[in-house]
């Protein structure tokens, strides 16, 4: 699995001439890729798979907070979607 994020990064990072520019821009372009490649839809099959999460957000929150992939990511990308830590035991 880990091998397939890897190739992918890497055809991001030859299509953009790797680090070309500075890094400011590097880095960003860097934690972009991994947004989109989190909250974009994945395809029927494994949305069905997980029992209709259909994003590696998704699956690793449990949590969907808007049925529009673009707005997930742009709520959770804030800090709007920010939910609190969970309640102290004590």
């Amino acid at each position: 699995m880990l091998d397939r994020l890897m190739q992918r990064m890497n055809r991001h990072l030859f299509s953009t001439q790797y680090f070309h520019g500075s890094l400011a821009s590097s880095e960003l372009s860097i934690r972009a890729w991994a947004l989109l490649l989190n909250f974009a839809p994945s395809n029927p099959t494994t949305i069905k798979k997980h029992n209709g999460f259909q994003s590696p957000a998704e699956r690793l929150n449990r949590f969907r907070y808007h049925d529009n992939w673009l707005q997930n990511l742009l709520i959770s990308a804030s800090l709007k979607g920010f939910r609190g830590p969970p309640p102290n035991p004590l």
